[in-house]
């Protein structure tokens, strides 16, 4: 996709994302709520886009503008991993060799509906994007 095109569905998602639906105190709005309709699918190409490993996380800001959330975890992935007791490392040593992804969140309808990109701290780029849906 050209960057014109990515310029263009970037203006659009801007337009819609400002928009009220259903979800957010609105009238049910076609366009905004239904998975049919023009913001998912704006999102949905932009994430099939922006989505793609190595992608500078400055050109997802260009387009999508401010994330709804910039975290390091997801609400979805709660559950904790134990872990075995191993060699001390020094912390400096660890925080230089194991930063924490991040994440850039874009809801859709509501927070439990969203398409976030995962981005890498230290190169600053996505490592993968993926959409989380409620159950319908």
């Amino acid at each position: 996709m050209s960057d014109e095109s990515l310029a263009t569905l970037g203006q659009k998602f801007q337009q819609l994302r400002g928009r009220p639906g259903k979800y957010s105190g609105g009238e049910y709005d076609e366009a905004i709520d239904s998975p049919e309709g023009e913001k998912f699918k704006v999102m949905k190409a932009l994430g099939d886009q922006l989505g793609l490993p190595n992608t500078p996380a400055a050109d997802i800001l260009a387009r999508l503008g401010k994330p709804d959330e910039l975290t390091q975890s997801l609400q979805s992935q709660s559950a904790s991993v134990p872990v075995m007791p191993g060699p001390a490392i020094d912390a400096a040593v660890e925080t230089q060799q194991q930063q924490p992804p991040y994440y850039f969140v874009y809801y859709w309808r509501q927070k439990s509906e969203y398409l976030y990109f995962k981005i890498d701290p230290v190169k600053e780029t996505v490592i993968t994007s993926e959409w989380h849906l409620a159950d319908q």
